[in-house]
């Protein structure tokens, strides 16, 4: 019988959770050595000792181990007191950023920032889990707004899941405000404080148009 059979929940969690965080210091230091061309599954899953199945078993792609990304997840807690009634757009902001966020399992941010901009193409694969935040995101509005006698049969021509969509690039506009903010740091992450600020903005900016 395998040991792993009979161990308890949280001591698999952890030995899953020590095993994910070897592979991607693994491949974040190869990457950094090596430039993520030189830094192979086979290379990182031999300085994590770990074979390359098992590294396919915790990242989909190399990029991933690099960066310490993982597909983005949307906490059933985040939906707590989520209202369609009162600040829609805010909340749909917030729930944007909290998502994007779950995606980002690796600490070391000054790293990620330090391999992005050494290597651009690791870019392109932050930009796909972002777009995977997005789209969870719309599903899971989507399926609020279609229970809801209010919002279930869309607006005018357009579909509940068309209103999602429109509903999430809004609330991305307070996101992307902050972060092309010349005061923003990509290795601090974006403060609270910062994204209030940008979501003021925008409700005042609402008022005034219409």
């Amino acid at each position: 019988m395998n040991v792993n059979d009979t161990a308890s929940p949280s001591l698999r969690a952890r030995k899953k959770a020590e095993t994910w965080s070897a592979i991607h210091e693994a491949a974040a230091g190869l990457a950094l050595e090596h430039g993520v061309e030189g830094a192979t599954v086979e290379a990182i899953a031999a300085a994590a000792g770990v074979s390359p199945r098992t590294f396919f078993n915790y990242f989909p792609a190399k990029e991933d181990a690099v960066l310490g990304m993982r597909a983005p997840e949307l906490d059933p807690q985040l939906l707590e007191g989520f209202s369609l009634e009162h600040d829609l757009l805010g909340q749909v902001s917030r729930l944007l950023l909290a998502v994007t966020r779950s995606a980002y399992a690796g600490r070391d941010a000054e790293r990620r920032r330090r391999l992005l901009q050494d290597h651009p193409g690791l870019g392109r694969r932050r930009h796909e889990l972002t777009l995977e935040a997005e789209d969870l995101v719309r599903r899971t509005l989507a399926e609020l707004l279609a229970r809801d006698p209010h919002w279930s049969a869309g607006i005018g021509e357009h579909p509940v899941d068309d209103v999602a969509r429109m509903l999430v690039i809004l609330g991305g506009v307070p996101l992307r405000f902050a972060i092309t903010a010349e005061s923003y740091s990509p290795a601090h992450g974006l403060p609270a404080e910062d994204h209030d600020s940008a979501l003021t903005l925008f409700h005042r900016l609402q008022e005034k148009l219409s």
